[in-house]
C-alpha cells in the first residue's frame, strides 16, 4: 500500500516544476525565445518579398523578350515559306488562339494556308471504333495510303493522311477529294478551304502543321481513353511522315511552370520525339504558345521542307530553343526587259569602228566624248582619202558628240568608212 506522504511529495514536485516553468517563461528565457521567433518570421517575410520582387522582374523581362521576338520575327521569316501550300491540322481541344497565331506567322512568311482541318471527337471516341475500322476498309483502296505505324492493315489515320495529302491510288484522279468528303460526312473531321481555292476541285496542300490539342500527360497515364487517343495522334503524324510531305507538330505548355517539368509538355510531342523513326521524318516545336516558339515553327518548317527534321523549344527533349536561320529560297529571275536604245550619232570619216557607239574608241566603250585611245582605229575603218593609214593625233580627232554635237557636213562620208559615191 502506497503511503500518503509519497502522494504529497509528488504533488509538491509537480507544482514546483510548474512554478519554475512559469518563472522562466515569463523571465529572460521567454524573452529570448520570443525574440528568436520574431527574427525568424521577419527573415521569412523579407525572403518572401524578395522572391516576389524577383518573380515580378523575371515576368517583366519575359514580356520584353517576347516583344523582341515579335519585332524580329517578320524580318527573320520573310519569304521563308514562299509558294508553299500549307494545311493546318488541329487535334481535338487545340487552343484557337495558338492556331490563329501560327496561321498568321505562316502567312507572314509567304505561305498560303489553303486548308484548315479540325479533328472532331468522333475521331477518338471509343464507341466509334467500329465505324473507324469500316471507314478505313472502305476508303483504303481509293487512296495511296502509307504503311501504318503498327500492324499491316490500313487504319483510319493512314487513310486520313493520304486523303488530306492528295494521294490517289493509281490513275483515279480526284479520288483523294472524294475520300476526304466521305471522312467529313462521317464526322471524323471538318475542313475549311481558303477563299482563294476553287470550291469544286482545289489542289492538295504540300506542307502540314499539326497543332496538338488538350491531351495531358496525366490523362495518358491515368485515363483509359488517354493512351488510345495518343496512339491515334501519333499514327496520323507517322502516316504524314511516311508520305514524305513536310510536316511539323506544334505543341504547347512548356512555357508554363510545372512540377515535374514533363507534366506540362504535350504527350504528342514527347511521343513523337521518343520514336526515332518518326523523329527523323517529322519536326516538332514544344512551345508554340509564345513568340519564340512561333518563330521556331516557321524556321523549323523551312528546314523540314529542305529535308532536315529538327525538334525545338524548351522541353526536355528539345535540341535547341530555335533552329539556325536558313537562307530564304532564291527568287526566280525575272526576265530582263531591255531599255530603250539611243540612236547612233553620225560618225565622221575614219573616226572609229563602224559598229562603235558615239564617242567610243576602238573597244566600243566610252561615252564621255573623249574618244578614248584611237591610235589603232584606222585598221577597222579603212584608209583615209589620199591613202594615209591610221588616224590623226588624238587632239585633231576629237569630235564632240551627243545632244550638243554640231551637225555633220553635207559631204560627210557614210558611217561605214567608205567614200561617198
Amino acid at each position: 500500500m502506497i503511503d500518503f506522504r509519497y502522494h504529497l511529495v509528488s504533488l509538491v514536485a509537480v507544482f514546483m516544476a510548474l512554478a519554475v516553468g512559469i518563472v522562466l517563461g515569463a523571465g529572460p528565457l521567454g524573452q529570448e525565445i520570443s525574440s528568436t521567433l520574431e527574427g525568424q518570421v521577419k527573415d521569412l517575410r523579407e525572403e518572401r518579398n524578395g522572391l516576389r520582387a524577383q518573380l515580378d522582374q523575371a515576368h517583366d523581362r519575359e514580356q520584353l523578350k517576347d516583344q523582341a521576338f515579335a519585332i524580329a520575327t517578320p524580318t527573320l521569316t520573310a519569304n521563308q515559306l514562299t509558294d508553299r501550300r500549307v494545311a493546318i491540322i488541329t487535334l481535338p481541344g487545340a487552343d484557337r488562339n495558338i492556331v490563329g497565331q501560327v496561321h498568321d506567322q505562316l502567312t507572314s512568311a509567304g505561305a498560303a494556308v489553303v486548308l484548315t482541318v479540325r479533328l472532331d471527337d468522333a475521331w477518338h471516341d471509343p464507341e466509334a471504333a467500329d465505324t473507324r475500322h469500316e471507314a478505313a476498309a472502305e476508303l483504303a483502296p481509293e487512296v495511296d495510303d502509307p504503311e501504318p505505324r503498327e500492324g499491316a492493315e490500313p487504319t483510319l489515320e493512314t487513310v486520313m493522311a493520304a486523303a488530306l495529302a492528295g494521294r490517289d491510288e493509281g490513275t483515279a484522279s480526284g479520288a483523294w477529294r472524294m475520300a476526304s468528303d466521305r471522312l467529313e460526312e462521317l464526322n471524323f473531321y471538318s475542313t475549311n478551304w481558303a477563299d482563294s481555292e476553287p470550291s469544286d476541285f482545289p489542289e492538295p496542300p504540300d506542307t502540314f502543321v499539326v497543332v496538338t490539342g488538350d491531351l495531358k500527360v496525366q490523362q495518358v497515364e491515368e485515363d483509359e481513353a488517354g493512351a488510345p487517343r495518343l496512339q491515334q495522334s501519333l499514327g496520323l503524324i507517322a502516316a504524314l511522315g511516311e508520305l514524305e510531305v513536310p510536316t511539323l507538330v506544334a505543341g504547347s505548355g512548356t512555357e508554363s511552370y510545372a512540377d515535374p517539368v514533363q507534366a506540362a509538355e504535350s504527350p504528342v510531342v514527347r511521343g513523337l520525339r521518343a520514336e526515332s523513326a518518326m523523329a527523323e521524318t517529322v519536326a516538332s516545336v514544344d512551345n508554340a504558345e509564345g513568340p519564340a516558339g512561333q518563330l521556331a515553327v516557321v524556321l523549323g518548317l523551312r528546314w523540314m521542307i529542305d529535308g532536315e527534321a529538327g525538334h525545338w523549344g524548351v522541353g526536355t527533349d528539345a535540341v535547341a530553343p530555335l533552329p539556325n536561320i536558313p537562307e530564304p529560297p532564291a527568287a526566280e529571275d525575272e526576265e530582263s526587259v531591255p531599255g530603250p536604245t539611243l540612236p547612233l550619232e553620225p560618225t565622221l570619216p575614219g573616226s572609229g569602228e563602224e559598229s562603235g557607239s558615239p564617242g567610243s574608241g576602238g573597244d566600243g566603250s566610252g561615252g564621255d566624248g573623249s574618244g578614248g585611245d584611237e591610235t589603232g582605229a584606222g585598221e577597222s575603218s579603212g584608209a583615209e582619202p589620199g591613202g594615209a593609214e591610221g588616224s590623226a593625233p588624238a587632239d585633231e580627232q576629237t569630235t564632240p558628240v551627243g545632244p550638243l554635237a554640231p551637225a555633220p557636213p553635207d559631204d560627210a562620208e557614210s558611217t561605214t568608212g567608205a567614200p561617198a559615191p
